[in-house]
């Protein structure tokens, strides 16, 4: 798995609105294969929790459900973000932002349906 820094995101600068939850997702890159879980999702990408990143810029494979749907999500994604385990703040997750590639358009609406359905996650700046 993978490791990260944090800073929190206006969601007025992003395209799709994250929404908390807590999803099993399974990725691979090259030889390596890993399982870990979401912190929150978006029609855009996810936050996969891990203590084990990939560099920024790293394309994975990443396999996901989404509650609602009997749809398995697969496709290429990309970090783009990483958070490092901070002592300090021991309670926030370090893991990896990744951003959908290769998501088509009616995968997209589908997880656009379900996510709109939940509550947006907001940080102030």
């Amino acid at each position: 798995m993978y490791a990260a820094s944090f800073e929190p995101v206006v969601l007025e600068s992003r395209e799709n609105n994250r929404v908390s939850m807590c999803l099993e997702v399974s990725g691979e890159t090259g030889h390596q294969f890993f399982t870990g879980f979401t912190e929150n999702v978006s029609a855009g990408g996810l936050f996969i929790a891990t203590y084990q990143c990939l560099p920024i810029r790293s394309r994975l494979h990443v396999s996901f459900r989404v509650p609602g749907l009997k749809h398995q999500f697969e496709c290429d994604a990309e970090v783009r973000w990483i958070r490092e385990f901070n002592e300090s703040a021991p309670h926030v997750a370090p893991g990896m932002g990744v951003s959908f590639l290769n998501l088509s358009a009616e995968e997209t609406a589908a997880l656009n349906m379900v996510l709109h359905r939940l509550e947006p996650i907001f940080y102030d700046a």
